[in-house]
């Protein structure tokens, strides 16, 4: 009897038991993995429980959860790439929220620019990062300057201190450029405007070749240019950064510094402090000065941070402003005047070395606030809201008469606001799910005063889209489909020369898509493929310019009949990474329906102000096909074999002719040697330019240039001064000093492109 009892009663306490086990597995788990050195977030790490063998992958900001934790022990075990393996023991009795510091484990300088090669951006798209030395050895140029390293990526120009990115032929508003995940909205529609971005600020800068209108909306036909920053440090402590930058030509020299931290007894909360100023003068070629070619830059930054629980929050504020001199030689007299200036290639007066910024010059001021809001509804899902406000004014000054040069002859106000919602879920089977929503009110309007007649009107442009992305990820493949529809409205008003009226309304919307994949060979290879479509809507100096364009010292004349550009892209991108060997191969082709291109007339237009070549805007359709190769081999241990090639073919379809500003055909050798850890380098390249012999003869006020060869030096070290990490480099560009020409380059016509450029930088990092 008792025997009955006894094990009557120990049956009854482990049914309580185990009902009490069970219904204490409610308790969620969840926290932040980051890097203990950094403080950075660390995404894609594995974290694994044992209780219940349950896993969880950290997302891009270092969250992770598990939605049912049960009470007692548990041990995690946290995995990642370039960290060491974590353990923690867990006693579980309610609610946890953990903070788990990973130690970064020792990587050469080769892993690490390894590891940049690797698609940065989402998607399967082809994409390259820059960052880590590669981004340091760029400190002080421009945002185009920084991303000439990335094969397939060049320039144009507008002189000396003017420069965008050009993406497989493409630039300008069919090239998508993301700050810190607001999508930048300034006057781009400028052969010389240039982006308005601190190349300071960024950590790190990705180029997506592909067409990515599904996930980013118009405009993004060439391609995408992602500019992040670091992310805001999460814990207690403080650590900053300074640059100092100076270069030969131009007499230039740049600061910047940066200083960031957290609260100790605010876990979560971070923020960042970050300026830069920047001048030069004069820039020079390989044998005379250009005239008014200085340049004037202050630029500052702040960020706020915090992230607590299932929520995360980042406030952001930036202003760039920019004093940019515009080549004098440009602006001449009369007809005769610029005919023999065109023929004779180089300016007639030299002059001497100046800081002086004179008329004719641009004046640019960029403000943006953005404030995002991160959910973490679940380990496998959150959502995503990001609110942006813009305002751009440009100013450009022309040689005016009566002392009047002070005056603007150009002077407009851009307000932008932008609003990106999106919804991201990921299942079981691999499966990840996003939907999301944009919208973007544009207003732009002259500043009255400026005795001109406005090269543009003023306009008002609404634009809402709606997106859905699939994504199917296993172990040796990844399959993307998605699909997005846009509308866009635009009311423009302004009167012409004559003082008559002229604008209206017009209204464009368009359906996208987009299928690609990956296959994962072994070892090391991987096979990339993407095709999509994209739009762009005709911006309002193309429908409706017809003026003087000072900036670029051209008359320009729109046409307010031109349709919606429609891109048809494929790309395909053959990668291989080893121990010794990084390749990539990307072949291309590009439709586009309606492509607009800037042709010119052939004549000269006439004003009291002087004598410019006459552009007007046209329409056609356009075939670009092409490639892009990017190689580095270690022929030892300390010596590396870089190669980097790029061409591109545009047709007219129409014409059966060639179109105009097409890069030409590029060829970059380098080899350097790294010893000391591969923290200290010597790195010799070598850059051939072919001439753009695909042209419409006759077509330009000038053939294009000869072909040029350039070669550069590189030499950097690092080293630790106490708790300082000091690192210093320079480089020499144009070593032999050469005398050329860029096709891309707008001011070709009357002077030749920059002389030998000695840059020293050193930063500190403490």
């Amino acid at each position: 009897m008792r025997y009955r009892v006894y094990s009557i009663i120990t049956l009854v306490c482990l049914a309580v038991q185990t009902f009490a086990q069970q219904a204490d597995c409610r308790f969620p788990v969840e926290g932040l993995v980051i890097d203990s050195v950094s403080r950075e977030a660390v995404p894609g790490a594995s974290i694994r429980m044992d209780a219940g063998n349950k896993t969880s992958f950290s997302d891009e900001h270092g969250h992770f959860s598990f939605n049912r934790g049960c009470s007692g022990k548990a041990v995690l075990t946290v995995t990642a790439l370039g960290y060491q393996p974590y353990r923690k023991e867990l006693v579980i009795g309610g609610p946890l929220e953990l903070t788990l510091q990973l130690q970064p484990t020792r990587l050469n300088l080769q892993e690490v620019e390894v590891r940049a090669r690797k698609p940065a951006a989402p998607g399967v798209n082809a994409n390259t990062t820059v960052s880590g030395q590669q981004l340091e050895q760029t400190k002080g140029g421009t945002l185009a300057d920084v991303l000439k390293s990335v094969p397939g990526v060049s320039t144009l120009q507008a002189g000396a201190t003017i420069t965008k990115p050009v993406i497989q032929g493409l630039h300008s508003n069919r090239l998508l450029i993301l700050n810190n995940g607001i999508r930048q909205e300034g006057q781009q529609w400028g052969m010389e405007h240039a982006p308005e971005i601190d190349p300071f600020v960024a950590q790190s800068v990705t180029v997506v070749k592909g067409a990515e209108g599904i996930r980013f909306g118009p405009e993004a036909i060439g391609g995408v240019i992602l500019v992040k920053p670091s992310a805001l440090p999460k814990q207690g402590g403080l650590q900053g950064e300074l640059n100092l930058t100076g270069s030969s030509n131009g007499a230039a020299g740049a600061v910047s510094g940066r200083i960031e931290g957290g609260l100790g007894n605010v876990p979560g909360f971070g923020w960042r402090l970050q300026g830069t100023g920047r001048a030069s003068g004069n820039g020079s070629t390989a044998d005379y000065y250009l005239d008014n070619t200085g340049v004037r830059e202050l630029n500052f930054s702040g960020a706020l941070g915090y992230s607590r629980k299932k929520v995360e929050a980042d406030l952001y504020f930036s202003h760039f402003n920019t004093e940019i001199g515009i080549f004098r030689g440009s602006h001449v007299g009369d007809t005769a005047d610029i005919t023999a200036l065109i023929s004779h290639g180089r300016p007639f007066n030299e002059v001497d070395f100046s800081y002086q910024v004179d008329a004719p010059r641009q004046r640019v001021a960029h403000s943006l606030l953005k404030l995002e809001s991160h959910f973490h509804l679940s380990s496998n899902s959150h959502i995503d809201l990001i609110y942006g406000l813009q305002q751009n004014k440009r100013q450009e000054y022309d040689i005016r008469r009566g002392g009047r040069s002070s005056i603007p002859s150009l002077d407009l106000t851009l307000i932008t606001q932008t609003l990106d919602l999106f919804l991201e879920s990921m299942n079981s089977r691999g499966w990840k799910h996003t939907v999301g929503l944009n919208g973007l009110v544009q207003v732009n309007n002259n500043t009255p005063g400026t005795s001109v007649i406005p090269l543009i009107p003023n306009y008002d442009t609404y634009n809402a889209g709606v997106y859905y992305i699939g994504k199917l990820s296993q172990n040796n493949y990844q399959l993307e489909a998605g699909a997005r529809y846009d509308h866009k409205y635009l009311d423009a008003l302004g009167y012409d020369k004559d003082q008559n009226l002229y604008g209206g309304t017009r209204t464009f919307h368009s359906l996208s898509f987009s299928l690609g994949g990956v296959i994962y060979f072994s070892p090391g290879w991987s096979l990339r493929s993407n095709l999509a479509s994209a739009w762009r809507p005709p911006v309002v100096s193309e429908l409706f310019s017809n003026g003087l364009h000072h900036g670029s010292a051209s008359y320009e004349i729109g046409d307010e009949t031109l349709e919606s550009e429609k891109s048809y892209k494929w790309i395909s991108t053959l990668e291989h990474q080893s121990d010794r060997l990084r390749f990539d191969l990307s072949l291309f082709l590009n439709r586009i329906d309606n492509y607009i291109y800037l042709k010119p007339s052939g004549t000269f237009y006439q004003s009291i102000r002087g004598v410019f070549p006459e552009f007007y805007y046209s329409q056609t359709k356009a075939l670009l096909t092409g490639g892009d190769i990017g190689l580095s081999y270690n022929l030892t241990k300390a010596l590396e074999y870089e190669l980097k090639g790029a061409l591109v073919r545009a047709k007219d379809l129409r014409t059966e002719g060639y179109l105009p500003w097409i890069p030409s055909d590029r060829l970059e050798n380098s080899l350097a040697y790294r010893w000391a850890g591969r923290e200290s380098f010597v790195k010799f390249s070598h850059l051939l330019v072919a001439r753009q012999n695909r042209y419409e003869s006759g077509s330009d006020y000038a053939a294009p240039p000869a072909g040029y060869q350039l070669l550069g030096l590189e030499a950097g070290t690092s080293f630790l001064f106490g708790k300082t990490r000091v690192l210093l480099n320079t480089s020499i560009s144009n070593l032999g000093n050469t005398l050329y020409k860029d096709y891309m380059n707008r001011f070709r016509y009357y002077a030749h492109d920059q002389g030998r450029n000695i840059t020293v930088r050193g930063i500190l990092k403490f």
